[in-house]
């Protein structure tokens, strides 16, 4: 692997997320759309670039969590729909209409604040079916709409729900749906129409068919991360996000050695150990010490002793060579070595997802293949 500058970075295939969306987009079919959700800078791959190449790829609609992230899109000059999934506070009312996000809305005192402001409004309304975070239960979300309706500058452009546990509980994910589709029949027996209807994450997509409706919300499988592991749908999807680090000291612990604070690993055998630049200020979580492993020069290695701030440090006892300068996969492939985010989350005890979106600015993004 190439020696950089850096001490430590993350590559994003870009050309792998545009393969990755026009692939749902053929699952789905032309009269399924595609929402990219690039919340949380885009999984931590980078929202702006993720949303240009997901865009390329087939989707059409964008997803955020909060004003902010949809301001940040629009300032880069992408034009399609957003949806701010998440509570949008009356403060940032006046930005999101700016910036011509369609809205979530799932309680009064939100729909009263909307109904204040002279500009047109795209509403999505969202109900709870059963996630029991965000969204008004059935038969409020049906009376809200029944309000907008009355509202000249409102107008209900989407109607939506969140499913808890697509990737494991099939039965409930179909309760959930039907809950969903029985408030939907209600507010079309209102009058309502002309509105998206959508439900599936990218669990559901995959393995719910029918919840896939007017569209749906690629996130995780957008960034080549299946939601289990072991599943085995879209076989052409490619991870998008491989983390560098380099080894910055190797040295020999004698045996009796300890390394790193709290002396948690002891060696039982002559070790060596090489120091990597990367710690949980960079996202390496420290739950991973004693647990986590890199690749280095092509062999998977454990990671010994405690995370630190900036610095990790790994046994490479077995490979041949290690020197300073040599890079080392935290999350990606050297050869026929891979160490991906869903093994860093098995090791660490946690879901992909956090592994992605924790990958801090201290490590620079570089981009390629678009």
């Amino acid at each position: 692997m190439t020696r950089d500058a850096a001490t430590k970075w993350a590559d994003v295939d870009l050309g792998a997320i545009s393969h990755n969306a026009r692939l749902v987009k053929d699952l789905v079919g032309q009269s399924t759309a595609v929402m990219a959700v690039v919340k949380a800078n885009g999984y931590g791959h980078g929202a702006v670039e993720v949303a240009q190449a997901a865009l390329s790829g087939g989707a059409t609609w964008l997803g955020v969590s909060s004003v902010a992230e949809g301001v940040e899109l629009r300032q880069s000059g992408i034009s399609v729909p957003i949806l701010n999934m998440g509570y949008t506070p009356p403060a940032a009312l006046s930005a999101a209409i700016a910036a011509r996000l369609s809205l979530t809305l799932y309680d009064q005192a939100s729909l009263e604040a909307l109904q204040r402001i002279e500009s047109p409004v795209a509403v999505h309304v969202k109900v709870n079916t059963g996630m029991n975070r965000l969204g008004a239960p059935a038969g409020d979300a049906v009376r809200l709409v029944r309000e907008l309706r009355r509202s000249p500058n409102l107008r209900l452009e989407g109607f939506w729900t969140h499913f808890a546990s697509a990737e494991s509980e099939p039965d409930f994910t179909r309760q959930q749906l039907a809950a969903y589709l029985e408030a939907r029949t209600r507010i079309v027996q209102e009058g309502a129409s002309g509105f998206i209807s959508h439900a599936a994450n990218s669990a559901a997509l995959l393995r719910l068919p029918e919840a896939r409706l007017d569209m749906v919300r690629a996130g995780l499988i957008i960034y080549g991360v299946r939601p289990v592991q072991d599943w085995r749908d879209l076989p052409s999807l490619r991870p998008a996000l491989s983390w560098q680090a380099m080894v910055t000291n190797v040295h020999l612990v004698p045996v009796g050695g300890t390394v790193g604070y709290g002396r948690r690993f002891t060696a039982a055998q002559p070790t060596k150990v090489a120091t990597l630049a990367a710690g949980y200020a960079d996202g390496l979580h420290r739950r991973l010490s004693n647990r986590g492993r890199a690749v280095v020069r092509g062999q998977i290695v454990p990671i010994v002793g405690t995370i630190s701030m900036d610095q990790a440090t790994v046994d490479v006892s077995t490979v041949p060579g290690v020197e300073i300068g040599d890079i080392a996969c935290l999350i990606g492939s050297d050869g026929e070595a891979s160490w991906q985010a869903d093994d860093v989350a098995k090791a660490g005890e946690t879901i992909s997802y956090e592994v992605l979106c924790a990958i801090s600015a201290r490590v620079p993004r570089r981009y390629r293949n678009l």
